[in-house]
Formats: C-alpha cells, structure tokens, sequence
C-alpha cells in the first residue's frame, strides 16, 4: 500500500507569524498615540496608524488558523481511547505554563517589588482558571492579570465547546451553514445588544460584545471552512484549491491581500472584523495551493511556531524598547512615524529573542508533559481493564 504524501503545514507557522506581527504593530501603535511613549503627545501619519491599528485583527487571523489546525488535529485523534480527555489535557498544557508564567512577571512581580495592588480577585481566579470569557469585568480585567488575556479567555472557550461543534460540524454544507447562520445572527443582533446593556458601564458592555465568543464564533467557522475545503470534501472548491491552476489560485492570493489593504481604509464598523477573517482563510486556502516563498518563509515560520510565547512576552519587549528609545532621547529626535518603526523593530527583535527560549524552556517541556499525563491515563486505564478480567475470570 502506497503511503499517503505528508501535507505540507509550513503556511500555518508563517500565518500565525503574520498574525503575531500584525499585533506587536498594533500595540506599538497604542504606545505612540495612546500612551505618549515618546514623552509627549504624538500622531502619526493617518494611513500609517490605521494600518497599523487593524493589526489588531491578528486575533482574529490567530482564530481561523486556531479552528483549522484544531479539527486538523481532531479528525487524526478519533481513535484514541479517550480523544476529548486527550484533547482538553494537550489544552491545558499548551497553554497554562506560560500563560501562569506571565502571570507571575506582568501580576505577581510588580505587587513584590513595587507595591502595587493585585487586581480584583473574581479577575484573577476567572483569568486564571480561563473562564474570564464568561464575564464582561473578567474578560476586560484579564489585561490587568496578564495583557492579552482577554483572547486566550476567547480562546480557551471556543476549547470548551469544540467537541460538540466538531462531532456536529462532519461536512462542509454543514459548516457552510452554521457559518451563514452565526454570521447572520452576530450582524444582525449587533445594534440591539448594544442598545440594551445588562451592566452600567456602556463602554465596557460594547467591547465586551465584540469579543465575546458568540461574536467572534463566525471567525472560527471561517477556519473550520477553509479545514473542509483544504482537506474533506467541498467539491469544485476542493478541487480547485488542491489541484486548480495556479494563476487562477495567485489571482484569488492577489484578491485577498487587496481585501486585507482596503479594510482599514474603508471599513470602520466592529462587524468588519468578518471581513478580515473571510480574508484570512481565504489566504489560507491559497497558500496551502502554492506557498509562496516570499511569506512561507524560514524566519516568518519560526516566529509563528514561538507566536505563543510571543504574544506574551511582546508587551514586556515593547516596554523594553520604550525604555531604550527614551535613554537616547528619540522622542525629541524623531517623528511620530520613525519612532513607530523604531518601537516595532526593538519590540520585534527582542520578542523573537525571549520567545525562542520561552518557547524552549517553557512551552516544549510543558507539551511533553502533557503527552507524559496522557500516557499515564493509558497505561491506569489498561491495568484497571486488566485487573477487572482478572476479578471476573
């Protein structure tokens, strides 16, 4: 029997490194309008800095590959003994030894060392235990327990149900649907959500609309799509994206960065961020037909395979590049825009740098110890099998 030819998954690394890119360049940004880093009042060139702002849409980018990998992973796993208890334990240590480690440096260090108050304690434990998504103060307050702790809430959420949408999503019509139906529901429902806050806060009420996992579920749908399309059965799409001739993929390719350079231009509603994730598997789909190696690259891919570590240690990197621009007077020297690059460029290099041995040191260890508690069900559940033939002859 003639083995099946190993898939190549080298685009997925390179999406998740534009995805982490796309987010430092959001915050960098943040840095220089929002929080005066360069000493003073500053704004950069109006097209520069909504760019880089709808860096931010790197979440969602992280989503939809997020969704594919998953069920990816998932359709391999149906014949493990216990899958979903497999699943949930490669979960939980993916995720929770950084996640705990950056706790301990962005929460725990500054209350040692500078005396500063622990957040609210429904925050820390709903951060902790990541079911801040359930709960509009946890999910915002995450950022004060470790920052960007509002999308791994998202995340760990989206984990929680992904069984039942696994075992009910078996085809791409089925996908399809429940894409069209989430979408419709998430714009549609939009205005009146928002006319009807069940807190007093407002504004807190109106972002935690946005990214809450029944509005940001659609995202996920679009990668779950692009799985089918990639790798079921989706008919001429299938074919197309697996076997079609490669201009016609590079005008598609063509197509959804133009839709990726546009958006920021002309979209300014929160419901566009469907917009960017319809994109973003479309790009998927393109890159997994020819990935072209001007973005599938050697660096592009390893910053995506540490984007974890990365996207936790890049608000520290970019305090640490704000500190170094401010040691050599660059607020004084430079404009808002060269400062911007400045900040990307320092907070870039350093992440990639700590990351790397985060991701090492940290995130290997903890999925192999995963694997480990994984082997050590196993094994308990073949001796309680063994001992209850025993008992029973």
């Amino acid at each position: 029997m003639q083995a099946q030819p190993k898939v190549q998954l080298d685009f997925i690394d390179a999406l998740r490194g534009l995805a982490i890119v796309g987010v430092l360049l959001s915050h960098a940004q943040r840095n220089v309008e929002i929080y005066q880093a360069m000493g003073h009042q500053a704004l950069m060139s109006p097209w520069l800095s909504r760019y880089a702002a709808q860096g931010a849409r790197g979440v969602q980018l992280f989503f939809v590959v997020s969704a594919l990998t998953l069920f990816l992973s998932a359709g391999k796993r149906t014949r493990e003994d216990t899958p979903w208890l497999n699943f949930y334990v490669r979960r939980v240590f993916r995720i929770a030894p950084m996640f705990y480690l950056a706790f301990g440096v962005y929460c725990l260090v500054p209350v040692l060392l500078k005396g500063q108050a622990l957040p609210p304690l429904g925050t820390i434990l709903g951060t902790l235990s990541f079911t801040n998504g359930w709960n509009p103060a946890w999910l915002l307050g995450a950022n004060d327990v470790v920052p960007g702790g509002w999308s791994i809430g998202v995340e760990m959420s989206f984990y929680i149900v992904f069984p039942l949408v696994f075992l009910a999503l078996r085809s791409f019509p089925r996908a399809l649907a429940a894409l069209a139906a989430c979408l419709l529901l998430a714009v549609l429902t939009w205005p009146w959500l928002l006319r009807h806050p069940p807190v007093d806060d407002a504004e807190l009420w109106q972002r935690y609309v946005f990214v809450w996992l029944p509005n940001q579920l659609p995202v996920f749908l679009f990668g779950i799509c692009a799985y089918f399309v990639m790798f079921g059965h989706a008919g001429k799409l299938s074919v197309f994206f697996r076997e079609g001739d490669r201009r016609r993929n590079a005008c598609w390719f063509v197509l959804s960065v133009a839709i990726l350079a546009l958006a920021p231009q002309w979209l300014d509603d929160p419901r566009a961020v469907f917009v960017y994730a319809a994109a973003f598997a479309l790009l998927a789909l393109c890159l997994f037909r020819q990935p072209y190696r001007w973005l599938v690259n050697r660096p592009l891919q390893h910053i995506g395979k540490i984007s974890f570590s990365g996207y936790l240690t890049h608000f520290f990197m970019l305090q640490v590049a704000r500190k170094a621009l401010a040691a050599v007077h660059a607020g004084d020297r430079l404009s808002p825009d060269l400062y911007f690059v400045a900040t990307a460029v320092l907070a870039l290099a350093g992440t990639v740098l700590v990351s790397s041995v985060t991701y090492r040191f940290v995130e290997v260890p903890g999925q192999a110890l995963g694997k480990r508690v994984i082997e050590m069900l196993a094994a308990r559940r073949a001796r309680d099998a063994r001992s209850a033939e025993g008992a029973a002859g």
